[in-house]
């Protein structure tokens, strides 16, 4: 999780909540290219290939 960004763990808490690309983007003021961006980095930084990964991850981690 230390890898992370501010804003990528932002978006990551997003997703794992269930949000969707364009929720997470109203959310926090982003365009949802840039949301989709910030979910391939979270996803490379983590090791993971889905959200739902993304969502066990941090809640392993309490950040969830």
């Amino acid at each position: 999780m230390a890898a992370l960004t501010e804003r990528e763990h932002a978006v990551a808490v997003c997703v794992a909540t269930g949000a969707s690309n364009s929720e997470i983007a109203a959310q926090l003021f982003m365009s949802v290219a840039t949301v989709k961006a910030h979910i391939s980095h979270i996803f490379a930084k983590l090791g993971v290939t889905n959200r739902v990964q993304v969502a066990i991850a941090l809640h392993d981690a309490g950040l969830a």
